[in-house]
């Protein structure tokens, strides 16, 4: 009986401790970006009870402490119950985006001026350490969609509004085939950038 409560007991102290963790990297996105009010909020409730039940259940494990009488059973099972039942809103509250998914806000679909392709900017985890900007662009002909980085200091965005409709760049034609020049709009919260795109070879190069 002993050993299988022990068992049962460092089973619970590993699934506690994992939703723990599990959550901290949720939070933060893997130490991408600040704890959110919320994520505070269930970290005080949840995590910190938590964290106490298992240094207390290694102290007594390391101590070599089994409960004997039925009073010393009973609060092994009481402090296991509570780290089985945390367990689940910490593993319920991990946020994967911007980690193990892209969290990306755009600006409207526009079509560039000649019509051949529609387009927009993706700001991509916006408020983390990671952030980075693309432009997206769909041919209008085939379908096909490309993604081109941008380089854009979007980490130095701090608060973005958004409306119905928002239009942050605009992608305007050349004279040279598949060329275009891409420039932020007085819409974006940074100052005025300008790229030279080449869809053909993917990539954007800055002009201003």
């Amino acid at each position: 009986m002993q050993h299988i409560l022990r068992a049962i007991w460092i089973l619970a102290i590993i699934i506690n401790l994992s939703s723990i963790i599990w959550f901290i990297f949720g939070a933060t996105a893997n130490f991408q970006r600040g704890v959110d009010l919320v994520s505070t909020v269930v970290f005080v409730y949840f995590g910190i009870p938590s964290l106490l039940l298992i240094i207390l259940s290694l102290i007594l494990l390391i101590k070599g402490w089994i409960p004997t009488t039925l009073w010393g059973v009973v609060a092994v099972s009481i402090i296991i119950l509570c780290m089985l039942s945390l367990s689940p809103t910490l593993f319920k509250n991990v946020n994967t985006s911007g980690w193990l998914s892209e969290n990306i806000e755009t600006d409207t679909l526009q079509i560039t001026t000649d019509g051949k392709y529609e387009y927009q900017i993706e700001l991509i985890n916006l408020f983390q350490k990671n952030s980075h900007a693309r432009l997206y662009i769909k041919s209008s002909s085939n379908g096909e969609e490309i993604r081109i980085p941008l380089d854009i200091p979007v980490n130095k965005i701090r608060v973005l509004s958004k409306g119905t409709v928002n239009r942050w760049i605009l992608l305007e034609a050349t004279l040279e085939e598949d060329k275009y020049i891409v420039h932020t709009t007085s819409n974006f919260p940074l100052p005025y950038k300008q790229y030279k795109v080449d869809v053909k070879k993917k990539e954007a190069v800055k002009v201003q």
